[in-house]
């Protein structure tokens, strides 16, 4: 008789891997600590204890970021996983599109929610539970329903009142402790048709997580890419590039290895090609044809992406006559004072123009010396000057009766003047 394998945690089951509902990684965590009736934040110490990680006594457990691709979200997956002895708990996670997708996704200013997937949970007698895609920065709509998300409570109108709290129970509001899908919570916004499509796309992808044999690969995104440049616009990837709005560098920086293609740029290669975002992904062409895409404006979704400035083309035979000038002229100006005359950095100017550079350099600090030298002896004649005259009168000489008998201007070129006073008094000077 084979005995069960006992666990720490309660074997909890994840809900809705597999479908665009798949739950989330924080939404697990919560479900766990209801199921041994502790708070969240006394969990993730236990799990801290247990696991042996240095974290900071001002730990708190929602300020990990569970359900992303980091190596916070791997560590927390092993760890629920090991402790509750349940696996595919990486599928509550963006994980499997760790080094296809750039790590850089959107960020999500606050926790949302659909009102009416929470409702709907309740209705169904299952135990509401928090969606993965709702932590997606780039969606904000629910496709299900087609209204947006939500992200303050509808009763004490809150924010970041779903699960950033000591105890969660996920469905009602941390706060005021009222029910995310209750009536006051009939009146939603409806989502625009791009919302609802990136939503959907997004939706696809992770229930495509839970299902693919294996994970994709970067290799596989970067020939398909290629594919389609080949197909749509006679492999002119400057032309493909404008075809999405991209800037031409941001795709050659994905196709030459430098970098994984944004979640925001893929969904714009999948409204370009008619492609879905899993087939994309997966590189699964078979019954694609150039022309299929329904260009969407998803920029009123999508932040813009970000265009690269471009390389500045400098004349160095011209920079160096112009150093060299700097150097015989007078006075003379530092290295830092050319670089911003000349809208270039230092460090530019030390690696394309070096003799030149330091030559300037050298002169600046000269100057500098002979300057320095020269306010000492006029500050050393302007004291020896007020001791004698207050030696005279027959009073002791002190600061305060030097900065009295010269002008404040003398007196602060002087950078230890309690010395320089000393030696007068000794006859060094």
């Amino acid at each position: 008789m084979n005995e069960l394998k006992r666990s720490m945690l309660n074997p909890v089951a994840p809900i809705g891997i597999g479908t665009p509902d798949v739950e989330s990684m924080v939404s697990y965590f919560c479900r766990v600590a209801m199921s041994h009736c502790i708070s969240a934040n006394d969990l993730g110490r236990e799990v801290v204890r247990t696991m042996r990680w240095d974290y900071s006594s001002r730990f708190r457990w929602f300020h990990v970021q569970m359900s992303g691709m980091s190596e916070a979200a791997e560590n927390w997956v092993y760890a629920l996983s090991k402790l509750t002895g349940v696996s595919e708990l990486e599928s509550l996670t963006l994980l499997p599109l760790r080094g296809v997708v750039a790590m850089s996704l959107p960020r999500i200013a606050s926790a949302r929610w659909c009102p009416c997937c929470i409702a709907e949970d309740r209705t169904t007698n299952r135990k509401p539970y928090f969606r993965l895609a709702w932590d997606v920065g780039v969606v904000t709509a629910c496709p299900k329903h087609e209204i947006k998300l939500v992200e303050a409570c509808p009763t004490c109108e809150g924010s970041n009142t779903r699960h950033a709290s000591a105890f969660v129970m996920p469905g009602w509001c941390t706060s005021c402790g009222a029910f995310f899908g209750g009536d006051s919570a009939n009146e939603h916004v409806k989502a625009t048709k791009e919302e609802v499509w990136v939503a959907s796309q997004i939706g696809a992808m992770l229930a495509g997580e839970g299902t693919l044999a294996s994970a994709p690969t970067l290799a596989t995104l970067r020939s398909t890419i290629q594919r389609l440049i080949d197909c749509m616009d006679d492999g002119k990837s400057a032309v493909f590039a404008r075809r999405l709005g991209l800037g031409k560098t941001i795709l050659h920086h994905w196709l030459t290895g430098a970098g994984a293609p944004s979640l925001a740029g893929l969904l714009r290669i999948a409204s370009a090609t008619g492609l879905t975002l899993p087939k994309l992904l997966s590189g699964d062409l078979p019954d694609w044809q150039p022309g299929n895409g329904e260009m969407r404006d998803l920029d009123s979704v999508l932040a813009k992406p970000r265009k690269y400035a471009a390389r500045q083309v400098r004349d160095w035979d011209d920079i160096r006559t112009t150093l060299l000038a700097l150097a015989d002229s007078s006075p003379v100006v530092s290295v830092a004072e050319a670089a911003r005359s000349l809208k270039v950095s230092r460090r530019e100017l030390y690696c394309n123009a070096k003799v030149e550079a330091r030559a300037l350099g050298k002169r600046w600090i000269e100057e500098n010396r002979l300057r320095g030298e020269q306010s000492r002896q006029i500050a050393t004649d302007a004291i020896k000057a007020a001791y004698t005259e207050i030696s005279a009168s027959g009073k002791s000489v002190n600061l305060r009766g030097l900065l009295e008998h010269m002008p404040a201007k003398v007196f602060g070129r002087l950078r230890n003047p309690v010395a320089l006073l000393r030696e007068i008094r000794e006859g060094e000077i």
